[in-house]
């Protein structure tokens, strides 16, 4: 019995000092466990550096990327296939492959004006009646381009605002195509190719605006069909049927001519026909010289109001050299109506310009006259301009000041194929009757975009 007893207790001593003793192994064993992960861990930073770290990361760039051409993509599908933007000269948009271009323009005005009118003996107004203010006188946005449709046609929209009640309207409307080497076909409302004073855009103009002379003889716009042709680099011709002069819109049966079409010729004696688009002798250009020519007939419609028939003549030339610009133009109308006297008018523009500081200080004068052979009175009127322009870039940023002086004599019976000489927008006063010694203040900036 005591023999068993013994072994009892032998045995648990033993299996107690096994359960004491098995704790202690384990945490050496986890410890054991630490420091080998701690040890492959240095071993293995030793060996990458911060490799992982840098891959991570650019992991991370990656998919920023990614999102970013995804979005692109979006947007990309929304704008159009191969769409391009930017600024060359003028803001546009295009395709890809070039047969789809929209470039937008524009050009803002404003004056101000003060019209001195001697008024002696006129019932109603007070003798040096005067009259001043702002105006804006042209603001426009324009698009101009090309579209690929079996060919290649251009087109022009000119949105204007009237600087008499601002409202908006469309000034030019064109569509054209080359139709053979040195051969384009336009067609629309556009200016007639007659004066050139008139050709010459608002924006390229001497003084603040075109001359007296050239509202009395103008043709304005019309709608019309026009061919230009090129025989040679030095020689450019335009003819056009048209609707008539100053027709700008009209429907048909309504049109006061029954037939009008007009004709211009230019000549380069000299120069880069760029030069022509002005009269100002820019530094660095070439010596340039140019004439040219245009006729004009139209056969009155009576039914529409019109109960007379019309020409028109002009010729025109002008040189540059050294920042010295000179022009003249000579032109005439004869109308001839249906009953009763007809009459021959007469006009003459002489202007010129010189850069005394090159490309931006610039004084001017311009003569004009008109005579008429209507009415045996004295109606040969005369008229001085006289100012400069300061021009900040050019055309593109300028400010103009001047003034117009009427020297002597009576304007002529009104030309019915023109405009009025002394309108509101050259800085006469609306309404107002003028005579000789009537003075015109006009001070204008113009930007371009």
């Amino acid at each position: 019995m005591k023999t068993k007893f013994l072994i009892a207790g032998l045995v648990l001593a033993t299996s107690a000092g096994a359960f004491a003793a098995a704790p202690a192994n384990k945490d050496v064993d986890v410890v054991a466990e630490l420091q080998a992960l701690k040890a492959e861990v240095a071993r293995l930073r030793a060996e990458s550096g911060d490799t992982w770290l840098n891959q991570r990361r650019a992991e991370e760039v990656k998919a920023l990327v990614h999102e970013v051409l995804a979005d692109a993509d979006t947007r990309a599908s929304l704008a159009g296939e191969g769409m391009t933007a930017g600024y060359n000269k003028h803001f546009f948009l295009a395709s890809e492959d070039g047969k789809f271009l929209m470039q937008v323009f524009g050009q803002l005005q404003f004056r101000y004006i003060a019209s001195f009118n001697q008024k002696d003996g006129v019932s109603g107004h007070s003798d040096d009646d005067e009259d001043e203010g702002f105006q804006f006188r042209r603001a426009k946005v324009g698009f101009e381009g090309h579209v690929e449709a079996g060919r290649q046609w251009d087109y022009e929209v000119v949105l204007a605002t009237d600087y008499s009640d601002s409202l908006i309207f469309a000034e030019d409307l064109t569509i054209g195509t080359q139709i053979a080497d040195g051969l384009y076909l336009k067609a629309g409302k556009f200016k007639l190719p007659f004066l050139r004073e008139e050709l010459t855009s608002s924006r390229r103009q001497l003084a603040v605006d075109r001359g007296v002379v050239s509202e009395y003889f103008t043709l304005n716009r019309a709608e019309q069909v026009q061919l230009k042709y090129d025989p040679m680099d030095a020689v450019k011709l335009m003819v056009s049927l048209s609707d008539g002069a100053n027709s700008e819109t009209s429907t048909i049966g309504a049109d006061s001519s029954e037939f009008a079409i007009t004709a211009r010729a230019d000549v380069k004696l000299a120069g880069e026909w760029g030069q022509m688009k002005d009269y100002n002798a820019w530094e660095g250009e070439p010596f340039a010289a140019f004439v040219g020519g245009a006729l004009h007939y139209e056969l009155g419609d009576g039914k529409n109001g019109q109960a007379f028939d019309a020409f028109s003549w002009t010729v025109d030339g002008s040189v540059e050299t050294n920042g010295l610009g000179v022009s003249v133009a000579g032109m005439g109308a004869h109308i001839e109506p249906d009953s009763g006297d007809s009459a021959d008018i007469y006009g003459l523009v002489v202007q010129g310009a010189y850069q005394v500081i090159p490309n931006k200080l610039e004084p001017f004068v311009k003569f004009e006259l008109i005579d008429s052979n209507d009415t045996g009175s004295d109606d040969t009127a005369y008229f001085l301009t006289f100012g400069g322009n300061y021009y900040f870039d050019k055309h593109d940023a300028k400010f103009t000041l001047d003034m117009i002086w009427w020297i002597d004599g009576s304007l002529p019976p009104a030309n019915p194929i023109g405009a009025s000489a002394t309108s509101s927008g050259l800085g006469f006063a609306s309404g107002d009757p003028h005579s000789e010694d009537a003075l015109v203040l006009r001070a204008q900036f113009q930007l371009l975009f």
